[in-house]
């Protein structure tokens, strides 16, 4: 059995929209067939240029997301595996 990236209530709202077609994690989900491709970024590039395919208006929607998903403030540096492909499929 495959191991699916869970999501939260907003990302599952924005995947059915469709306007979430990545997500970053600190854990790599190889095994999720959903996933098409991963690629490792510092937390400043995700929030600055991939907001839109993350699910978000804007970054300070995002940064407010991934803080409350943390519970803190994740710093500009911080390292994530960005996971990209079609996640309407399968639910997790």
């Amino acid at each position: 059995m495959s191991e699916l990236i869970p999501f939260t209530t907003w990302s599952q709202e924005r995947i059915r929209l469709g306007m979430k077609i990545c997500t970053s994690r600190h854990k790599r989900y190889s095994k999720d067939p959903r996933v098409t491709c991963i690629v490792r970024l510092p937390w400043w590039i995700i929030v600055n240029y991939l907001y839109e395919p993350e699910g978000a208006r804007d970054p300070k929607e995002l940064q407010a997301v991934i803080d409350g998903i943390y519970g803190r403030h994740v710093p500009d540096e911080e390292m994530f595996y960005v996971h990209w492909g079609d996640f309407k499929g399968e639910k997790a």
